[in-house]
Order: C-alpha cells, then sequence, then structure tokens
C-alpha cells in the first residue's frame, strides 16, 4: 500500500520538538558540545550531541524519556484516531551495538507506553536494526494499514551513543573524532517518530514515499576490504525505479553520513553511478547527524521529518528527493520521498 509522513515528532540535542529542531538544522544550528565523555589518549573531554535533559544519566528509562515526546507528537496529529489504536513501530540499536543496553528489546516499549500512559497494541513492536530501524518499520506499516488492522501507525526510532564504555570502544576502533582523529563521528543521541498513514488519506500535506528498498550484503565497517558502493548504488536505483523517477527528477539527497570517509566514499559513488546527463541545478546533500551527532536508530523518522518540514516551508531545492542509510554490519535502505501540499 502507498503510504505517505503525515507529521513528525523530534526530541534532539537542538530541539525539544520537530519545529524547533528541524528550524535549528536549517538554521545551521549545532548541539554539538564539549561532553562528559573522556578520551584518554589525548586526555580531553569529547564533543558530543546531548539532549538538554536536566541530568547526565544513563539507562533505558533515559531512551524512553527522549522518545516518548515524539511520538506523542505524532499521536496528537493523528487525533481524532485514539492514540490507543497507532501501532507504534520503534527502531532501536542492533543486537551488535558495543555495551548495549541488557534487556534493551524486552522493556524499551513497556517504558515508552507507560510514560504515554498506553495500552500496548498487539502490532506494536521493537526493531533492533540501528539505522536502517525506520525502512523497515514503514515497511511493516505498510503490511499493516493494507491489512486494515490500523488507520495511522508511528514509526519512531531511539538511539544514545552517550556512554564512556560504549565511547572507548569507538575510540579503539578510531572511530570518534577527538584531536588525533578527523575521520569518526561524534556521539549524539535523538528521539524522532512520523506519523505514517495511506497516501491521501487526508487533506494534510504529506510526504509521500514514492519508492523503497532494503538489502544487505555490505562489507562491515570494520573490515579491511574497501566498500565499492555497489549494494547502496542498486538500491537507489531500485528506489528509484519503483517511483518510476530518474535521479534527475529528484532535488536532494537527505543521508545518515556522520562525518565518517567510508560513508561519504559510499554516497559519491550513487551520481557517478546512476545520473544520465549533466543537472541544470545544485543536488543538494543533506546530513543533518552533522548538527545532532550520530544518532544511530533516529536517522530514519529524523530525515523524514527534516524532508517534510522543509517541504512544508518551501525551504528546499524541489519536493523530491532521496534518503539512504547503512549500519555498520552492511545493511543499506533507500526512499524516495516526495512532498505534495495538502488540500
Amino acid at each position: 500500500m502507498p503510504v505517505s509522513v503525515v507529521a513528525a515528532g523530534m526530541v534532539t540535542p537542538v530541539g525539544f520538538s520537530c519545529e524547533s529542531s528541524c528550524a535549528a538544522i536549517r538554521a545551521g544550528v549545532s548541539g554539538v558540545r564539549r561532553a562528559n565523555l573522556w578520551d584518554a589518549e589525548n586526555g580531553a573531554y569529547l564533543f558530543a550531541g546531548k539532549v538538554n535533559l536536566p541530568h547526565w544519566w544513563q539507562g533505558i528509562g533515559k531512551l524512553a524519556d527522549l522518545v516518548a515526546p515524539a511520538i506523542w507528537e505524532c499521536l496528537k496529529a493523528a487525533e481524532p484516531e485514539p492514540a490507543f489504536r497507532v501501532p507504534i513501530l520503534l527502531g532501536i540499536a542492533p543486537a551488535d551495538r558495543p555495551h548495549r543496553r541488557p534487556r534493551l528489546d524486552e522493556e524499551i516499549l513497556d517504558e515508552v507506553e507507560w510514560r504515554l500512559e498506553l495500552f500496548h497494541h498487539p502490532e506494536s513492536t521493537t526493531i533492533p536494526m540501528g539505522n536502517v530501524s525506520g525502512v523497515i518499520g514503514i515497511q511493516r506499516a505498510q503490511e499493516i494499514l493494507k491489512a486494515g488492522l490500523a488507520r495511522y501507525c508511528v514509526v519512531a526510532g531511539v538511539d544514545s551513543f552517550l556512554q564512556q564504555d560504549m565511547v572507548e570502544t569507538y575510540l579503539r576502533q578510531r572511530r570518534i573524532v577527538t584531536k588525533s582523529n578527523s575521520d569518526g563521528f561524534f556521539p549524539g543521541e535523538a528521539g524522532c517518530a512520523v506519523l505514517v498513514g495511506p497516501q491521501g488519506q487526508t487533506s494534510k500535506d504529506e510526504l509521500r514515499v514514492a519508492g523503497l528498498a532494503y538489502g544487505t550484503g555490505e562489507v562491515p565497517v570494520t573490515s579491511e576490504d574497501p566498500s565499492r558502493g555497489i549494494l547502496l548504488t542498486k538500491l537507489v536505483r531500485e528506489a528509484l525505479g519503483q517511483a518510476g523517477m530518474k535521479m534527475e527528477d529528484t532535488f536532494y539527497r537527505n543521508t545518515d553520513i556522520n562525518g565518517e570517509h567510508s560513508k561519504f566514499k559510499e554516497a559519491s559513488f550513487i551520481p557517478s553511478r546512476i545520473q544520465r546527463k549533466p543537472l541544470p541545478y545544485l543536488h543538494e546533500l543533506w546530513h543533518p547527524v552533522e548538527y545532532l551527532g550520530e544518532i544511530g536508530a533516529a536517522n530514519v523518522p529524523c530525515e523524514l521529518g527534516v524532508s517534510l518540514y522543509y517541504g512544508q516551508r518551501n525551504a528546499g531545492p524541489g519536493p523530491r528527493g532521496i534518503c539512504h542509510f547503512g549500519t555498520d554490519s552492511g545493511e543499506r535502505a533507500a526512499i524516495v520521498v516526495e512532498y505534495r501540499k495538502g488540500n
């Protein structure tokens, strides 16, 4: 079933709502600042994207606090549909994440629903696939909506890299930006969500999912073999084919590029392999992570929310774009989106 994003919610290092977060991202305001994470090699604190909570803490409860307000933004936008009738498809960190919270899969959804005072919807679930969780969530939402099990679904994601033992693992792999390493990412955290419904169901503005593709088999980020970007290019081409578009029909790419050279390199292969003629306009490359730090499982709903926000304000270069994502372990995904103004 063709679906659209009709609303979004966010809790990020630059804002406590979709409106404030996207306005800050559009203005180039960065939430990456010196944080309480220690780099022993250089004897300095690290920079990170920390949500401005009243105190520093960790755990599953904090993750629930990050994403519950974002989900609530979407549930309010779904009214008059009762909140308890809207399934929550929640993306979280993958099982192979270093120092991942024990029992995260079993407890996080209960914690979120308790904060929102919601009964558990039978279709609500967690999706432990990191950066591509939201794409799997949209596929699942399509199935739920097609089967008539709900009128809307919330596809959400929450993640936090602000954990000292986790950071130390990435420091040993030389994957975090420090005084002595520029090829890496800034740790971040966020909770983001989008409200997904059938295309044309309401008179609201919507970001249509015109094409979607997911696959596995890219070399892991820790492999010594270089990535040639073959899988990601294939998926972008497949998503464009589903949408009946060429790359020349799109105006931007919205990506989870986080500062690591490997992600920039992989993304650079796409236009050279797919684009067939010079464009008369600048095809923009967006990477919201620049202002938030690496936000893992929150990437997909964050980027879709940004695309919807830019469309509603006519702030982007055009209505159609390509979003693409990748995990450390080799999963890749691509979504072609098109903004449509409501009646």
